[in-house]
């Protein structure tokens, strides 16, 4: 079976931007539960496509 390595700083990142943007939509109320789960699920896979593209 393969491992799966894991970059840590891009999942830091990833947790900061997330937290960030959750913060921002609870002030602001523009997206509802399911936008923020559909643009952080876009995020983690735009990362996973850059870390692939190396």
């Amino acid at each position: 079976m393969e491992q799966i390595k894991i970059n840590e700083e891009t999942v830091e990142r990833l947790k900061r931007l997330i937290i960030i943007q959750e913060n921002q939509n609870l002030k602001t109320k523009t997206m509802s539960d399911s936008q923020m789960v559909d643009w952080i699920k876009k995020k983690i896979e735009e990362e996973v496509k850059c870390y692939l593209n190396r």
